[in-house]
This record gives C-alpha cells, structure tokens and sequence, in this order.
C-alpha cells in the first residue's frame, strides 16, 4: 500500500484483519494512555471505567487500543465510528492474504494525534466532556502507531462490518 506524505508517494505496511467482508478498510492504530485530573489510564479496564461502563471479558493488564479510519468520510462519522471501534476492543486476528479492495487512506499519520484525542474524548461519559476543568488536563500519549485494514461488506450505500456489529 501507498501513501502522500510530503509531497511523495511511500510504501506502508498494512496489516490485515480477518473478517468477512469485500473491501478492506484502513484505520490507523495504537495504544493510547490518558493522562487526566482522574490520574493516568493506562489499562483497557480503568479506560472501561473511565468511559462508563466496565466489560468484564478484557483483562485489566490489556493496553487499550484506538481506532483512526485513515480512510475518507465526514468528520462526525469518522469520530463515531473510531468510538465504536475502539469501546468494543475487537479481537482481531491477521487475516491470511486475500485478494480485496483497500480503500484509499487519506488522513497522513501526522494528524493521528489530534485524531485520536477527539475520539478518545467523545468515548468519555458526558460528566466529563463538559467539565472545563477535566478538560484542561486531559492529554493522550500514543505508542505503536500503524496502519490496519478491516474487512467490511458493501451493501447498497452503506458498508457493514458484521462481526463488530458496525455500519458506515
């Protein structure tokens, strides 16, 4: 796969994810930690609890993980589906080599930050994404960046992840 940075055409390694599906998906990937007022998340339970909710299957040692789609789509569609992504945790194994589509990527590693800043905030319960004073010290710190496709089926307009229960 290929990507525009700086003005260049690169290559990137992919990693594919299995799944059903007739076209890949590209997200870039990490492990995030939080640093906020309510002390450092750095476990994929004290993030479950950070947004509300706890799933009891993830082990609490799991680093947690954010989802980026690197692929075209309005910014508030892009930030839903990162969120679903990423407070589901999918279990995703490499897929073996299939011969699928790759949708285009179109967001530059530079801007996965930020990116993932938004999304990781919107995953958080209401209480906090309104406080000005959570919001002052809430920073993400991101490690392991790289790109990954999914495998999603296309039907009509819309594509359907069916394993993550997921639309687009």
């Amino acid at each position: 796969m290929w990507e525009l940075a700086e003005g260049r055409l690169v290559p990137r390694e992919v990693v594919h994810f299995s799944g059903s599906g007739d076209i890949f998906l590209p997200f870039w990937y990490a492990s995030f930690i939080i640093n906020s007022p309510d002390g450092l998340v750095d476990d994929t339970m004290s993030y479950m609890k950070m947004c509300g909710s706890v799933k009891t299957a993830v082990a609490s040692t799991e680093a947690p993980f954010v989802f980026i789609p690197a692929f075209l789509l309005p910014p508030p569609q892009s930030i839903r589906l990162g969120r679903n992504m990423t407070v589901r945790f999918p279990s995703l194994q490499r897929s073996p080599v299939r011969d699928l589509p790759v949708e285009p990527i179109t967001v530059a590693e530079v801007d996965v930050p930020a990116l993932a800043e938004l999304i990781l905030l919107s995953t958080l319960v209401e209480e906090r994404r309104n406080n000005p004073s959570f919001l002052v010290s809430f920073s993400v710190d991101l490690s392991g960046v790289r790109l990954v496709s999914v495998s999603f089926k296309r039907e009509g307009n819309r594509m359907i992840q069916p394993e993550m229960n997921l639309e687009v």
